[in-house]
């Protein structure tokens, strides 16, 4: 039988003849990237930190996904997972796969997984995300099924010593799904999954946005030059820690850790490009987060109504009005109903109740049972930008 490693085309390379300087290899895997898709704001660094992440993951302990989303087809992804796959660390591109299949490629091949379409892969497939969420950290990226243990679940000296005593035996085995991943979808990943990405939100490009047409990509040599540039600085990648921006949650930190701690190592203008896109792809995603977005409307509506107390009828109303929000997703084209913001807000601990408002009864929110949700989930920099706005108009009015 061939070896898996030939089965599914993951060769391996040769590293490259001499030391490899970070801040050019990183300069040029972002420019390579630029060539051919059209990107949003501090994607083509980020990308170029997880390629290079993808021949060191295993010397830290988080390994960082990408979520690439998109609102439609014809935004650029697959070709992105294109061009990458012929950057990473032992690619394998994946449009359909099965759990089992998926925890076993990773425990024989440790490759960096391109998965497409993941809004119909994941789609009822709740093994299937359950996997994906637990793998970004080396600690819970495992799996236990009843069958027999691969050579490379043998070769762990850490393995259960029972599980491994007879190779025709089937018993418990633990596998791992520990590598790097990068999935693509039309519309959003489900929110666990995007919680432990880096999320970039792909657009269809312009006719004033020019790429090149992808034909004969050959970039062995720059897949040469991570290799070598991650074998010359094991112990460094193993052993650093990166300064993490304040403004990133603790999700973000431990996400953005190991490209942080490759950027440092590349020096020159990397480590500010880093933490800058860090915590400008953090904070765009919190301001397209569906529910972040809803709440900031509502407490709009009571701030600008000058009430403390609204009824649920006057709310749906003015939600009706909002086009263009992030949260108008989750309606599928079905207009906002009371019973559907009582669905939205009860996860939260945010219930209608009977209110008396002038001489009307009803049911409706108040604002202060509102306030502490909003604190916490509502983005800081959309705070910031709605309290910018009453300095702006105050300004704009002075003579």
């Amino acid at each position: 039988m061939k070896p898996i490693n030939n089965i599914l085309g993951l060769a391996e390379i040769e590293p490259w003849h001499e030391p490899v300087d970070g801040q050019l290899l990183l300069d040029d895997l972002a420019k390579l990237l630029r060539r051919f898709v059209v990107l949003p704001q501090s994607a083509a660094e980020t990308l170029a930190l997880w390629t290079l992440h993808t021949y060191a993951f295993d010397l830290r302990d988080v390994s960082a996904y990408i979520g690439l989303e998109s609102p439609e087809k014809r935004c650029g992804k697959t070709t992105l997972l294109t061009v990458l796959s012929e950057l990473v660390h032992r690619p394998l591109v994946a449009a359909n796969i099965s759990p089992s299949a998926f925890f076993r490629v990773i425990e024989e091949t440790r490759p960096t997984l391109l998965i497409d379409e993941a809004d119909t892969l994941l789609k009822g497939n709740d093994e299937l995300r359950g996997i994906l969420n637990s793998g970004y950290s080396r600690k819970s990226a495992y799996v236990v099924r009843v069958g027999q243990p691969t050579t490379a679940a043998a070769a762990d000296p850490e393995s259960d010593a029972d599980s491994l005593e007879s190779p025709a035996a089937v018993r418990l085995a633990r596998f791992s799904c520990w590598c790097p991943k990068i999935m693509a979808a039309i519309g959003r990943l489900p929110d666990t999954l995007a919680d432990r990405c880096i999320v970039i939100r792909m657009q269809r490009r312009t006719h004033r946005e020019q790429c090149e047409r992808l034909r004969h990509l050959d970039a062995s040599n720059l897949r040469r030059q991570c290799l070598r540039f991650v074998l010359d600085h094991q112990d460094q990648i193993r052993a650093a820690t990166p300064e993490i921006p304040e403004r990133l949650n603790d999700r973000a930190a431990d996400v953005w850790e190991p490209l942080l701690a490759l950027a440092d190592l590349a020096g020159a203008h990397w480590p500010g490009v880093a933490r800058d896109a860090a915590v400008h792809l953090a904070e765009v995603t919190l301001e397209q987060n569906p529910m972040g977005s809803l709440l900031l409307d509502i407490f709009c509506i009571f701030i600008i109504s000058e009430q403390d107390r609204l009824f649920t009828r006057t709310l749906v109303d003015e939600l009706a009005g909002c086009s263009d929000r992030p949260w108008v997703e989750t309606l599928k084209g079905k207009p906002v109903t009371e019973r559907w913001l009582a669905q939205q807000l009860r996860p939260y601990g945010i219930h209608p109740r009977t209110l008396r408002i002038e001489d009307l009864r009803g049911k409706g929110y108040s604002k202060q049972d509102l306030q502490d949700t909003c604190r916490r989930y509502i983005p800081k920099s959309e705070i910031e930008a709605l309290n910018a706005e009453p300095e702006a108009a105050k300004e704009a009015s002075t003579p």
